[in-house]
């Protein structure tokens, strides 16, 4: 049983949230969807990532691609590679997973806006870069 987190319990504890949209990009790739039961936001910032629990078969870290100002669900893209993300690419709308997090320190949104910045990435490393845009516009 997971069990929900209250304002005094710890990002550590994970949270259960309904999947509530899959995407194919590739035969390998995926974008999910999620929202919490508890209806509360993630409240990650750009560059974070959260610990995905797939009941029965582990959890894994998966970078956060959505961006915070997006509101009542949250995106992370899914590269097919191990056990846990082998099963998370089988779940269907409506199944249940734990998060825990976010976790990390982000990027330094508020030291970079109005900058000139170059980033760089590489498959599936490129949907946490599409936030670059919320420092240009955000």
């Amino acid at each position: 049983m997971v069990m929900q987190l209250t304002a005094k319990q710890s990002i550590h504890l994970p949270r259960t949230a309904e999947l509530i949209r899959v995407e194919k990009l590739s035969d390998g790739e995926k974008v999910f969807e999620f929202k919490f039961d508890d209806g509360k936001e993630l409240g990650q910032r750009p560059g974070q990532f959260v610990e995905v629990s797939i009941f029965g078969v582990g959890e894994a870290p998966i970078s956060v691609t959505s961006s915070p100002t997006h509101k009542g669900s949250f995106e992370l893209a899914v590269r097919a590679t191990g056990s846990v993300t082998d099963k998370l690419h089988t779940l269907e709308k409506g199944a249940k997973v734990g998060i825990r997090g976010p976790f990390g320190n982000g990027f330094p949104i508020d030291t970079l806006k109005g900058k000139d910045i170059l980033f760089v990435a590489g498959g599936i490393g490129l949907f946490p870069l599409r936030l670059a845009d919320q420092l240009r516009y955000g």
